[in-house]
């Protein structure tokens, strides 16, 4: 009932642009995992297929940190997931997830301006070969996009294309006792991503690797110990060198170096089961930079309980909290932050409660606080969202 969790953030990732370009990139992109084995085909071949469709509706109070009565949003989004296993002990597996929605933003006092909506859309496409029993390979290949209805923007939601891709192999070793496995992935992941409006500032290229053990301790308590590394390039901005008197330079000079940063991350996470499943996590990061004022140490704490409640209820709650200090702090350093592509979650809180009503079906609430770091570095917003959803699970 606990994932672990890839990146900080609460829930589904929001993206955006029209689903059936998106749709149709799915399918394209699942083809050749189809055609990797004809098992599927078989009558006698045994397979299993899990799917999972979701239904909400949000209401954002806050997507413009600089305004003194905030801008709100309505967002109603549906989602499907699918989980397809064949072989005959379900060697091969393929994932398939998809989100779409509409954003609509209202809201701003004062202002003689239309406010525009956005798409919002996201797909993912993973797939895994059992090698043997003790050696499993796989991948993913993912697209987001969000996609504003005209050219009005929030600069800390501008319009963005991003894909993503990885590879990893998951190695079970050899028990210290029968009920204590452990197991190693290793994997390396890619991505790209632009934006519409601030591309030469924000758009960068990332690459990098992933290494995590993970432990089990009897049947309900598992430990993981996971280290990461990524390089991510900017096209967009130059180096900025400490004897600059304008931070901005750094986004002025074409003929400067580009920026370049090396994400380092070492996390710890533990997760018990029981009739109070918890799980806890700490990450520490460090970035080193190229470019003055642009490398930082921080230290990540997660915490997730769940708790089963009477009358076929789940009560959920989650929180992260970053503690980040830069090393070389430059003041006011517009335009070098980050842009809100839906996982940014500095801090959160999120508590939902989920009901049963049919085998298949059930209802959800859900309240998420983010405080959210803005364009400006070391400057954030808040924003709240309020959710109800429902889930079939036929």
């Amino acid at each position: 009932m606990i994932r672990q969790r890839r990146k900080p953030g609460c829930g589904p990732p929001r993206v955006a642009g029209p689903a059936m370009p998106v749709a149709a990139a799915l399918l394209a992109m699942a083809a050749p995992f189809l055609l990797l084995d004809p098992a599927p085909a078989r009558a006698q071949a045994s397979w299993g297929y899990d799917q999972d469709v979701r239904l909400t509706y949000e209401f954002d109070d806050n997507v413009s940190e600089e305004l003194r009565d905030p801008v709100r949003a309505q967002v109603a989004r549906v989602a499907y997931s699918s989980d397809l296993r064949w072989g005959s002990t379900g060697e091969q597996r393929l994932s398939l997830s998809y989100q779409g929605g509409f954003k609509r933003h209202f809201g701003l006092a004062g202002s003689d301006d239309e406010l525009a909506s956005q798409f919002v859309n996201e797909g993912t496409v993973g797939y895994m070969r059992r090698m043997s029993d003790m050696l499993a390979l796989g991948g993913t290949v993912g697209l987001k996009n969000r996609k504003w209805t005209d050219d009005f923007f929030f600069i800390n939601e501008d319009g963005f294309t991003r894909v993503n891709g990885s590879v990893n192999a998951l190695l079970t070793l050899a028990p210290l006792a029968p009920e204590q496995p452990a197991r190693l992935e290793v994997g390396g992941r890619w991505s790209t991503i632009s934006f519409e409006n601030l591309d030469q500032t924000f758009g960068n290229d990332a690459w990098g690797g992933y290494a995590a053990l993970s432990k089990q301790f009897g049947g309900d308590v598992t430990a993981t110990t996971s280290y990461a590394i990524d390089r991510v390039h900017y096209p967009g901005r130059g180096v900025l060198e400490p004897d600059d008197t304008d931070p901005l330079n750094a986004f002025r000079g074409s003929t400067r170096p580009r920026q370049e940063d090396h994400l380092h991350e070492l996390g710890i996470e533990l997760t018990w089961l029981g009739n109070v499943s918890i799980q806890a996590d700490y990450g520490f990061r460090y970035n080193d930079s190229n470019s003055f004022g642009l490398s930082y140490l921080s230290h990540n704490f997660g915490l997730q309980v769940l708790r089963r409640l009477p009358w076929g209820m789940l009560a959920q709650f989650y929180g992260q909290v970053e503690l980040k200090a830069f090393t070389e702090p430059v003041p006011s350093l517009t335009g070098a932050g980050s842009l809100d592509t839906g996982e940014a979650a500095n801090n959160a809180l999120l508590v939902r409660l989920v009901k049963d009503v049919t085998p298949e079906t059930s209802i959800e609430v859900r309240y998420g606080r983010y405080r959210n770091e803005s364009i400006t570095l070391n400057d954030f917003y808040t924003k709240n969202i309020y959710a109800v959803g429902m889930n079939y699970r036929p």
